[in-house]
């Protein structure tokens, strides 16, 4: 089996890990968060951070913007949109399929996500513990972070795979459908149901409150049991293009 998102930056592939669309658009994420943690930097020694026990929210906005932007990376990613040259919706009419499309999804498609969105995550690794370590936070809460911003992510990218399944790269439906999903998931579940919304949660873990009771677990239960209903999802839909093309294959 080859591993074309290591190297393919053709459109067969839906975003190569190396390409530079989407080592650019990892830079400029990071570069934000960055400049969020320059811009909320805490203008006191940490030993009157500690004195006062009075922990600044940092760690939050920090982990905050790096869980949009790694969304929407993610999303970006599982839709097609790495692959598309100029403004989404416009000098863009071709939709050839993809590897991802053509080979079984648990082979290949699966196993490219996982990497891919942990690669992902790697660059903003260093800025995320600088603001823990200003924040004062514990091994424990920072791992759960980390958790949560993978899980969201990992989602976002599932979901924009599939909506890609149905519709392909070159359908403006497609493009609004991906980004309703995210906005539905990481803004407007805090409305109703912050228990799983990773924003409210992460806040939660920068108050020292999120890991204490069920807050994480209820989060984590609720996004993995998504997080699996879309790997199959995904997988059945994967199946069926997978079928029609050998039947186009066997009339021609």
């Amino acid at each position: 089996m080859k591993y074309y998102y290591l190297t393919d930056e053709s459109e067969k592939s839906l975003a190569p890990f190396f390409s530079q669309r989407v080592l650019s658009a990892g830079l400029a994420g990071v570069a934000i968060a960055g400049a969020f943690l320059i811009l909320f930097w805490p203008r006191q020694p940490l030993s009157d951070i500690l004195v006062t026990g009075k922990e600044p929210a940092v760690f939050f906005l920090v982990c905050a913007v790096t869980q949009i932007v790694h969304a929407y990376i993610n999303l970006g990613c599982g839709a097609g949109d790495m692959v598309r040259k100029g403004y989404p919706m416009i000098n863009y009419t071709s939709d050839h399929p993809t590897y991802e499309r053509q080979i079984d999804f648990y082979r290949y498609g699966l196993i490219e996500f996982l990497l891919h969105t942990l690669a992902l995550l790697l660059p903003f690794l260093p800025l995320i513990a600088l603001a823990a370590f200003i924040s004062v936070i514990s091994w424990t809460t920072f791992l759960m972070a980390l958790t949560i911003l993978y899980s969201a992510s990992l989602l976002c990218r599932l979901s924009g795979f599939m909506v890609y399944l149905f519709w392909g790269r070159s359908s403006t439906l497609r493009y609004f459908t991906a980004r309703a999903m995210m906005l539905f998931f990481v803004f407007i579940t805090i409305l109703f149901a912050p228990s799983v919304n990773p924003l409210y949660l992460l806040y939660l873990l920068n108050q020292g409150a999120g890991g204490t009771g069920h807050p994480f677990a209820i989060y984590m239960t609720v996004v993995m049991a998504a997080v699996v209903l879309l790997i199959w999802a995904n997988s059945a839909l994967v199946r069926r293009h997978m079928n029609k093309s050998e039947v186009r294959e066997n009339i021609s």
